[in-house]
């Protein structure tokens, strides 16, 4: 076996750059019980364990998956004339949010244990008017907390400060593009002007009150539309306010009619998943072991990476795990569920052949030999 294959490699450097990027994930007071935790996770990661007796190291709290946008890439994309079942089967009440209560029962659970929440799944955070009252509370955890939005809100300064205040630690904002008409192509219903005023209200107000943080990232997505120099052009753009890091990603392809991909045609269906794989020296997949996603109705899914397009689906199959608001997040973790899953990441091809049940896993292009319906590369959209 080949340890050092150009897959592992480019792993490697993936995850390193991750790292970097995340930096300020890492909260300012870092508790023994959270370092101790993280230990516990990795050793059991490095042993391809199944049971596990420690806490996620990042939890991705899904507040609201309501969005003010209808970017053609997502889920909130008008579904009209794309013939696509899935996404017309999408639904967001504006009543699908979680309340400060429920909020508290998680972040009470993950504190001196988890290293950072990110409080957004394919919602934006913004949009839950409690978000500032959310971030105070988990920072006040010893959390740090990630946000990622559009930003293309006409939002007093106010606003913005309490966000600032609040003791955000990394916000990640979406500019596809340096003019609007470009932009307007995959940021539907978004202004490039609301979304520069924003930023630089942001950036000018965190340096007058001395802060470091929130650590203000920009995140450009290319997209076949686009002239060659657009990503240049994005980044000057934005660097002239100030902003901390700039990353870009290859964005989806076109389909064979034109179309913009959207993120349901990345579905595999369940009676063609594709061939498992075999083991590999570590876990094909890092999620069972480090991080976990619950939903806004205290669903628990396993990542945020697959299975998209069934979480807000009516009659939609999401293969959660749990419930945080019935059972604690403990006996979910370390639960028969989860077991089975990273049962599944360590080896696949064994798991299919003693039998067992399908899990939320089931097709993921990680463990399964199924080619990606992205075009590019596998981290482009599920960079967030």
């Amino acid at each position: 076996m080949n340890f050092l294959s150009n897959s592992w490699i480019h792993q490697v450097k993936h995850t390193w750059k991750q790292i970097i990027r995340r930096r300020a994930w890492l909260p300012q007071r870092i508790r023994s019980g959270a370092v101790f935790n993280l230990a516990r996770n990795l050793v059991a990661f490095s042993l391809q364990s199944t049971k596990l007796t420690a806490l996620p190291s990042i939890v991705k709290i899904d507040i609201s998956p309501t969005c003010t946008l209808a970017c053609p890439t997502c889920l909130h994309a008008n579904p009209e004339g794309r013939n696509r079942p899935l996404l017309s089967a999408q639904r967001f009440p504006a009543s699908d949010r979680m309340d400060v209560e429920h909020y508290n029962q998680i972040i009470k659970q993950i504190s001196g244990k988890a290293f950072a929440v990110s409080l957004f799944y394919y919602g934006d955070p913004l949009a839950h008017p409690n978000i500032a009252e959310f971030i105070k509370i988990a920072v006040n955890a010893d959390l740090a907390v990630h946000i990622t939005s559009h930003l293309s809100y006409n939002m007093p300064e106010s606003r913005i400060a309490a966000l600032v205040d609040a003791g955000l630690s990394h916000i990640t904002v979406a500019v596809d593009g340096a003019t609007q008409d470009i932009y307007e192509v995959t940021r539907v219903g978004g202004r490039l002007d609301w979304v520069m005023r924003n930023l630089e209200r942001l950036v000018a107000y965190r340096n007058s009150r001395g802060l470091v943080r929130p650590t203000v990232e920009v995140q450009h997505i290319r997209h076949p539309h686009h002239p060659l120099d657009e990503r240049e052009r994005v980044e000057k753009l934005v660097r002239a306010i100030g902003i901390d890091e700039f990353v870009t990603f290859e964005g989806l392809r076109y389909d064979k009619s034109g179309d913009l991909f959207n993120v349901v045609d990345n579905h595999i269906i369940s009676s063609t998943p594709g061939k498992p794989m075999s083991r590999a020296p570590l876990p094909r997949c890092h999620w069972p072991y480090s991080s976990t996603v619950i939903k806004f109705d205290g669903r628990v899914i396993p990542c945020c990476m697959w299975r998209e397009g069934q979480q807000y689906a009516e009659n939609g199959e999401d293969r959660a795990v749990g419930n945080v608001f019935e059972q604690s997040l403990t006996d979910i973790w370390q639960g028969s569920e989860y077991q089975k899953i990273r049962q599944e990441v360590k080896n696949p091809r064994k798991f299919v052949a003693e039998g067992n049940e399908p899990s939320f896993c089931e097709g993921c292009f990680r463990l399964y030999e199924s080619t990606p319906l992205i075009a590019s590369d596998k981290e482009g959209w599920h960079a967030k």
